[in-house]
């Protein structure tokens, strides 16, 4: 096999786990989950997803009686065409927002991350919201001097 043929294949195969829903590669950031949403039965739901500086975007909430958690997760677009040149690794920007609706902010995670063609999670900020409430978060992702196409999603926290 060809370098080029491996490099492909490692590319797509890198695409393939990450389709299928393997474990992605967490971020490292500077900030924590506030809480953790740990109830049997809490479920994610992904619900906005979009194309943000030629990546695929995907944000997703878990909601539990008493809170919620999101997350956001950066990844390949599609997969690369067969005898493309190897996927380069590029610099991202990605800023995830939470708010409380009335305008309380639950925080705001940006970091500069590494992407090499590997699925980014990034943990944003959560925690204990009164029943009833609508939090909203927004993903935004910008490398490569693209401009940002901010993806959002709210969520009633249930009683």
């Amino acid at each position: 096999m060809t370098r080029k043929m491996l490099t492909t294949a490692a590319a797509t195969g890198a695409l393939a786990l990450a389709l299928a829903g393997a474990t992605p590669a967490v971020a490292a950031g500077t900030a924590a989950t506030t809480a953790a949403t740990t109830a049997a039965t809490a479920t994610e739901v992904c619900d906005a997803s979009g194309l943000q500086s030629g990546l695929w975007t995907k944000l997703c909430y878990t909601a539990t009686e008493d809170g919620v958690q999101f997350t956001g997760r950066i990844g390949l677009a599609g997969p690369p065409s067969p005898g493309s040149p190897p996927l380069r690794t590029k610099l991202v920007d990605a800023v995830l927002t939470t708010d409380i609706e009335g305008g309380e902010s639950l925080g705001t995670v940006q970091q500069s991350l590494l992407f090499r063609a590997t699925t980014l999670e990034i943990a944003g900020y959560g925690g204990t919201v009164p029943c009833g409430s609508t939090v909203t978060a927004t993903l935004s992702v910008s490398a490569d001097g693209w401009y940002t196409h901010p993806i959002s999603t709210s969520v009633v926290v249930p009683c």
